[in-house]
């Protein structure tokens, strides 16, 4: 039987008995064009045919024809497999999200319940915990006053100390309140400073002054606290 490439157009003698009768793909072992062959086809009329007389070409695209054959079905991209793949996927992905969201939560989480501490570290943090409505609280439980001193000249007071923080990591520190009091017990004025630096760090102090004029004697009594203190948003 011949039969003749669509492409190129050589002429191939092949075994009728080797073609299946509803139809087989054969391949061109010239030009490597594939097209379909039915055993009860007429053969093609070639006005110019160039037969390809090379046993060697027509076993190729027999060959070729029992390769296409033999060959199972390719994998549908709707088969269960795919779809169990994809399913499982899928799962993996969400799976990843989920975990990557928990530690995410956590972190901003334990960012927000130490806050405090975290912006003693990091001051440029505040005012992203006030836009979300987090007040930082400035606590004087690891702090003390330390190394304090009064002196008058004439009218004019002056105080100078230093804030020691015991405590093991960096903390925010708290402006302190200067009280007068007369010996009568009568409260004369206070006062409001804070000390050189923002934060102290462990075990570590930072000292404060006060410069006050006052029409008051050497007499009067002069106490230091800390001043509760609360950095909020403003409603």
């Amino acid at each position: 039987m011949l039969i003749t490439c669509h492409n190129c157009e050589t002429v191939f003698q092949i075994d009728k008995s080797m073609l299946d009768s509803k139809g087989q793909q054969v391949r061109c072992s010239v030009c490597a064009h594939v097209w379909t062959v039915f055993a009860d086809a007429q053969p093609e009329p070639q006005t110019t045919p160039k037969i390809n007389t090379d046993t060697s070409h027509n076993n190729g695209i027999v060959e070729d024809a029992k390769a296409q054959t033999l060959a199972g079905p390719k994998l549908r991209q709707d088969s269960p497999l795919n779809k169990k793949k994809k399913k499982k996927g899928v799962f993996f992905f969400l799976i990843w999200i989920f975990g990557i969201g928990s530690i995410l939560a956590s972190a901003v989480y334990a960012s927000i319940i130490n806050r405090t501490t975290i912006t003693a570290y990091y001051p440029m943090l505040m005012p992203v915990f006030e836009l979300a409505g987090y007040d930082i609280s400035y606590s004087a439980d690891n702090l003390e006053i330390v190394n304090l001193q009064t002196d008058w000249q004439d009218d004019i007071l002056r105080v100078r100390g230093g804030i020691y923080n015991n405590g093991s990591a960096r903390i925010h520190a708290l402006p302190i309140k200067i009280s007068v009091i007369d010996p009568s017990g009568l409260l004369l004025s206070t006062h409001e400073i804070w000390p050189d630096n923002a934060v102290i760090d462990a075990s570590d102090t930072v000292p404060f002054f006060a410069q006050i004029t006052i029409d008051a004697d050497e007499k009067a009594e002069i106490q230091v606290d800390f001043m509760p203190f609360n950095k909020t948003r403003k409603k």
